[in-house]
């Protein structure tokens, strides 16, 4: 009797310990390898402090949350068998994408598929959140950003100018590219010649070359920070002294290791102000970013950083990990704080409001110079 009462304590034990160390599962895809490893490394840095911080509280509804991480090399043929996975073999009950459009588009139709709410840290063409309702962006889609660029440069350099184009021919340039166009036209602005170029390009004498004819006012350039970096510094290598717009992708300390001194005086639509005090967790985000990657927090890494504080703070308002439940605590957000600017709601497709910062080089580091908080432009289209 003695030992069966001995083994009932004990079996008890056990069930109550797992429960207590009953972890959520949330998926996280990110390139961990090939060209875009850097950002991938910064992102999954970035989620994985969110991670810590919020299991260091208690996390969420008294159980911690896991991170399953995978690499998508950047590839959509990878991300949607990672999909996928998180989905049958890791039974995650949301996931977020550390990655760029091509991945995220292709991994998000998965995800509504098994109603999984999924956030896309920074992809931003605008089908990731076409497939249905399960899919929520943490940063501006491509077309409001474009159209905030517009905004900037016919603000600072006036609506006469003349403007050549520099853009990526992927998702994220194309998005962009739109949107800046639309928005151009209707300022005033004139767009005198579009460059196109792809993901692997890193000489650029042909285009260098060409846009030397164009006498344009400014040169608003739309890329990676790895392709970005050649791209401007080979622009100033040739002689083009106009001001540089960049994109969002352009907010990374490599491109300052990579572009030299043609990095200084860029201005970056969408970057992220180093200097502010606001939220409360950004500064010392920051220096733990620091701490642990050896290098100035990138705005990927804050991206990703609050997708998962977003979903955390999701699950808390729903008092569950139920997907169902947690998609709509997600689509209920009002005035969340994320690190690269307050997400003041979502509209009825997952696609977020948030003003736009615009920093400088300056330095060898990003400064704050305006905020662009527009609804006219910065709405998302419904």
């Amino acid at each position: 009797m003695q030992k069966k009462l001995i083994a009932a304590v004990a079996t008890a034990g056990l069930l109550f310990a797992g429960s207590a160390s009953a972890q959520i599962k949330i998926g996280f895809h990110a390139p961990q390898s090939g060209p875009a490893a850097a950002d991938g490394k910064s992102s999954t840095i970035g989620a994985e402090i969110a991670r810590d911080w919020i299991n260091e509280k208690g996390g969420v509804n008294g159980q911690k949350i896991e991170l399953v991480i995978y690499d998508d090399q950047n590839k959509p043929d990878q991300s949607v068998p990672i999909a996928n996975k998180l989905i049958g073999q890791d039974k995650v009950v949301a996931a977020i994408s550390g990655s760029y459009s091509g991945p995220t588009r292709a991994a998000a139709t998965v995800f509504q598929q098994a109603h999984i709410p999924y956030i896309s840290a920074y992809g931003v063409h605008p089908d990731i959140t076409k497939e249905g309702n399960w899919a929520f962006r943490g940063v501006q889609l491509g077309q409001p950003q474009g159209k905030g660029a517009a905004k900037f440069i016919a603000d600072k350099y006036g609506k006469t100018s003349k403007v050549t184009m520099l853009t990526m021919n992927n998702d994220f340039g194309q998005s962009i590219a739109d949107g800046f166009k639309e928005e151009a036209k209707a300022l005033g602005l004139t767009v005198v010649k579009e460059y196109t170029f792809g993901l692997g390009e890193r000489q650029f004498g042909p285009i260098v070359a060409s846009a030397k004819a164009d006498n344009a006012d400014v040169i608003y350039a739309i890329g990676y920070y790895f392709v970005g970096g050649p791209l401007v510094a080979q622009v100033r290598a040739g002689g083009l002294k106009q001001p540089i717009v960049a994109a969002q992708a352009f907010d990374s300390m490599k491109l300052m290791e990579i572009a030299k001194d043609a990095a200084e005086g860029i201005y970056i639509v969408g970057g992220m102000d180093r200097g502010r005090t606001t939220p409360a967790d950004f500064q010392p985000f920051l220096a733990e970013f620091k701490k642990r990657a050896g290098y100035d927090a990138e705005a990927v890494a804050a991206n990703c950083y609050s997708s998962v504080m977003l979903m955390a703070d999701a699950m808390k308002r729903a008092g569950s990990t139920d997907p169902a439940k947690v998609r709509d605590a997600l689509a209920a957000t009002k005035n969340f704080a994320m690190l690269t600017g307050p997400l003041g709601y979502f509209n009825s497709v997952g696609e977020l409001y948030s003003p736009l910062e615009v920093t400088v080089v300056k330095d060898g580091k990003f400064v704050g110079v305006t905020v662009i908080d527009d609804q006219a432009i910065l709405a998302p289209p419904k």
